[in-house]
C-alpha cells in the first residue's frame, strides 16, 4: 500500500491549524481593544423635534466601565445595557452620550433635538370680567 501523506506532512498540518486556531482565538480577543467595544444607543433620532419634554435613552454598552449622558453617569447592568432618560428645555437642546469601555477607550454619541412641548397649564387669553 501506499501512503497518501505521510507522516511528517501530517504533523506539519495539524500544527498549522493549531496555530492558525491560536491566532483566530487572539484576534477575536484583541478586536474589542483595537476596534473599541460596541456601543448601542436607542432613542430619537438626531435632529428631530421631540414633541415632549422627556426623552428616554436606553442602550447597550458590552464591557463599558461608565456610561454618562451629559455628564451624569448612567448604571448599567451585568449585559452592558443602560437605561435613563432627559428633560428637554424647550427650543433647541444638546445632548451627549458618553462611554468609557474597560480598555479606557471614549466613544460620544451627540445628539441636536428641538423641543416643542404642549403648555402644560390650560390658558385661557380672554377672560370675560375683563375689559
Amino acid at each position: 500500500m501506499k501512503k497518501i501523506i505521510g507522516k511528517l506532512t501530517l504533523v506539519t498540518i495539524l500544527v498549522g491549524v493549531l496555530v492558525a486556531g491560536f491566532l483566530g482565538l487572539v484576534i477575536y480577543n484583541v478586536k474589542d481593544m483595537v476596534f473599541g467595544t460596541p456601543f448601542t444607543v436607542h432613542t430619537s433620532a438626531d435632529g428631530s423635534t421631540i414633541p415632549d419634554s422627556y426623552v428616554p435613552i436606553s442602550g447597550t454598552a458590552a464591557h463599558a466601565k461608565q456610561i454618562s449622558i451629559n455628564g451624569r453617569t448612567v448604571g448599567i447592568d451585568p449585559q452592558g445595557n443602560f437605561s435613563d432618560g432627559v428633560i428637554l428645555s424647550p427650543g433647541y437642546n444638546i445632548v451627549e452620550v458618553d462611554e468609557i469601555n474597560q480598555f479606557g477607550r471614549e466613544k460620544k454619541d451627540i445628539y441636536h433635538w428641538v423641543a416643542t412641548p404642549s403648555p402644560s397649564v390650560a390658558q385661557n387669553d380672554v377672560t370675560p370680567y375683563q375689559r
